[in-house]
């Protein structure tokens, strides 16, 4: 196995632990648990937990960036990013992006994968304004970012269980109207 795909399984396995049982669960013993290897692997790859949190991170990050471009290239981007987000929102992938900036050794490195995933999201709000014959009153880019950072403070919520699995649905049919206001 070459070091690359050393480095993806590793990677998959410490999102797969952090879904399952979050954040602070993905140690670096509990990876290589995971991942069926030895600790001193994950080590060899990637040095410590910081950089293991900042890997997935970027990989969430860009992972969703990617889902957001596809939603852009739906015949309706309205529908589809409601499916989108209610999938990512309850499969947790967002939840622990949202529990990884929580993290006591907060990843604080720059988020190289925010603006992509910005720049995603404003091109979903494009299309979800164009066939309403909408042009936006504030920068895409800025509406991008409010998208992304309400699927980030409801991600963030659920995994405080703050908001109820039946409400999801209801906030986010909440926010395209407010999305859908930022038009004219």
């Amino acid at each position: 196995m070459s070091r690359a795909d050393s480095s993806e399984r590793l990677l998959e396995a410490a999102i797969g632990l952090g879904v399952r049982e979050g954040a602070s669960a993905m140690s670096l013993q509990g990876i290589a648990r995971a991942a069926n290897v030895s600790k001193g692997l994950v080590l060899y790859h990637f040095g410590d937990k910081l950089e293991v949190l900042w890997a997935v991170a970027e990989r969430l990050r860009l992972r969703s960036a990617e889902r957001l471009d596809a939603v852009a290239q739906s015949p309706d981007a309205l529908m589809a990013w409601r499916a989108l987000s209610q999938r990512e929102l309850i499969a947790g992938e967002l939840a622990l992006l949202a529990a990884i900036a929580q993290e006591p050794e907060r990843v604080d490195r720059p988020t190289c994968g925010a603006l992509p995933r910005e720049e995603a999201a404003a091109r979903v709000v494009a299309s979800i304004f164009r066939p309403h014959g909408l042009v936006p009153r504030v920068p895409l880019l800025l509406l991008g970012r409010m998208l992304v950072r309400h699927l980030d403070g409801l991600a963030s919520a659920g995994t405080r269980r703050t908001i109820p699995d039946g409400d999801i649905e209801a906030e986010l049919d909440t926010f395209a109207v407010a999305l859908l206001g930022c038009g004219r």
